[in-house]
């Protein structure tokens, strides 16, 4: 349930985690799953320290991964028969529908934030490479405006 008046944050986590740390070889799956716990549990804390001034919702392409949590600040989502794409797209627009509060999905897919733009929503553009550390702070950068 989304709360009136909140800053919602869409994370494309799995462009997020492959995009910032990047793949190869035979242990792609194992690192692509530890990545995106630690994707997870960094913003954890981040939204922990906003004390319910945002809520971030992390869409995965795929089925579930073990040892994902969700909060009631954080929630974790798996696109299955869809592409994350297509849900973070329907998050912006009811969000926008409802008169929410401000959405901001954070991904360096520039399709998708073109699009994001095109629904009424702003996109945190990550450009491949960018760390974890630099976007979540570029995340609090906008939890400011």
């Amino acid at each position: 349930m989304q709360k009136v008046g909140i800053h919602l944050f869409c994370i494309d986590g799995t462009n997020l985690v492959r995009g910032s740390f990047g793949y190869g070889g035979a242990q792609f799956q194992a690192q692509e799953e530890a990545d995106s716990l630690r994707l997870v549990q960094v913003l954890e804390q981040v939204c922990g320290a906003q004390g319910g001034r945002i809520e971030v919702e992390v869409f995965f392409d795929g089925g579930s991964r073990p040892g994902l949590s969700s909060s009631s600040d954080l929630r974790v989502s798996f696109a299955r028969e869809l592409e994350a794409d297509a849900l973070i797209l329907d998050r912006v627009r009811s969000k926008r529908y409802a008169g929410a509060g401000k959405v901001t999905v954070v991904t360096g897919d520039a399709e998708l934030g073109a699009q994001v733009c095109d629904e009424g929503g702003r996109w945190l553009r990550v450009r491949p490479g960018t760390g974890l550390e630099e976007v979540m702070k570029s995340i609090e950068g906008r939890i400011k405006k």
